[in-house]
């Protein structure tokens, strides 16, 4: 009767621990290993019952990673998703920081990128204790994100009292970590750049967090260089290739964008080259170019944040004053002027001085929209040409 009831608790038991699979990190407490050496008096019974309770433990820690890693996938789809939708570099590393942060301990954390043969490496996402630290550069060297581009493994510090050979956090905290991961993100057979979390704990990290940083840092990277890359495809079809000043696809953007806004008085000086044909005809289009990017040089030199230069088409550019500033158009073209006559264009031992004739449109007086101005300002040119060139006219 006595072994029945033993039986029977035995079966309640393991029940209860099957039951219990998956949920709990640590399924077999010292509490149920006494209960089964009770139960178990029989050195066969004992081996028997450990080899199961080993066998549940397995088991259990099967199930409970792959619940783990079934949460956390879910956030890399999370993650994706945000990184579809921006191209906002800003954005897409406090997301992947804050993504992070909800997988794993981050109490120091970095996002580091290299491009091979360089000898910095640029640190452009720096988080210390919750707060940013300012985008800096380390030299490729003795670091562990120099080792682990060179290497392409993973450097896992687990705890204090571990062999440290280089420092750590990349902020500026005084406290030191203990765990700190520092995993490669290889795209293309190349080493792209480094993700590193860091902890004051000890033992903060496991194999899987491993593998998730990794693939966090492969899908930032990747936004990141595709959203540069659309940068530089963005601005090179707003950009001139002979000035470098904005075209005219530019012109019209920025001009509409700041009518939408209404925030008050805005110009357009319309420039147009007086000589650029003879220029051409007399010593070749090589002669000419060079007489545009002086024209388009003295403009560089007056252009800000309230004032930007547009090469608009041919020898016809665009000087758009973005709002009321204390010097008139009167003053911006005798600048240009002046700039032209200690900057010729020499050719053959000859002075060439660059002559522009100007037109002037300001909104909203003579027009309320990106066509009207531009006609304003076409006009007065046309007048300033039609009166002996070499001037400005303003349109009425």
């Amino acid at each position: 009767m006595k072994k029945t009831i033993q039986n029977l608790n035995v079966l309640r038991k393991l029940s209860e621990l099957i039951e219990k699979v998956g949920s709990e990190k640590d399924l077999i407490s010292e509490e149920t290993r006494s209960f089964f050496d009770e139960i178990g008096q029989e050195q066969e019974e004992q081996k028997i019952t450990s080899t199961l309770l080993t066998q549940l433990q397995q088991m259990n820690e099967q199930m409970e990673n792959m619940h783990w890693m079934n949460k956390h996938y879910r956030i890399l789809h999370e993650f994706a998703q945000i990184c579809s939708k921006t191209l906002n570099e800003s954005v897409l590393l406090q997301k992947s920081y804050e993504m992070v942060s909800r997988v794993m301990p981050t109490d120091s954390f970095y996002i580091a990128l290299h491009n091979p043969g360089d000898a910095q490496i640029q640190m452009i996402f720096i988080m210390d204790d919750g707060e940013p630290a300012p985008p800096s550069t380390v030299e490729f060297g003795e670091n562990y994100t120099s080792k682990v581009i060179k290497t392409r493994e993973i450097v896992h510090l687990k705890h204090r009292n571990q062999n440290i050979e280089y420092d750590t956090k990349m902020g500026e905290g005084e406290q030191d970590t203990r765990s700190c991961l520092f995993v490669p993100v290889v795209m293309d057979d190349q080493v792209k750049g480094v993700i590193s979390a860091q902890s004051y704990r000890d033992f903060a990290y496991r194999k899987e967090h491993e593998d998730l940083l990794q693939m966090i840092g492969a899908q930032v990277i990747n936004s990141i260089e595709t959203a540069r890359l659309y940068g530089k495809i963005y601005t090179m079809s707003r950009t001139d290739e002979l000035t470098g000043l904005k075209n005219h696809r530019a012109f019209h953007e920025d001009l509409a964008q700041l009518l939408r806004n209404d925030d008050g008085e805005i110009t357009v000086m319309m420039i147009d080259s007086d000589d650029l044909k003879q220029v051409n005809d007399r010593f070749g289009n090589d002669a000419g170019d060079l007489y545009l990017k002086i024209l388009a040089d003295g403009m560089k030199t007056l252009c800000n944040d309230k004032m930007e230069g547009y090469r608009y088409a041919g020898d016809e550019f665009m000087i758009l004053i973005k709002t009321r500033i204390d010097l008139g158009v009167k003053d911006i073209y005798y600048k240009l002027k002046e700039y032209y006559s200690v900057h010729p264009l020499i050719v053959d031992d000859e002075k060439i001085t660059v002559s522009i004739s100007t037109g002037v449109g300001v909104y909203p007086y003579n027009g309320t929209t990106v066509d009207a101005l531009k006609k304003a300002a076409d006009q007065a040119l046309y007048a300033a040409k039609e009166n002996g060139k070499n001037r400005i006219v303003v349109a009425n």
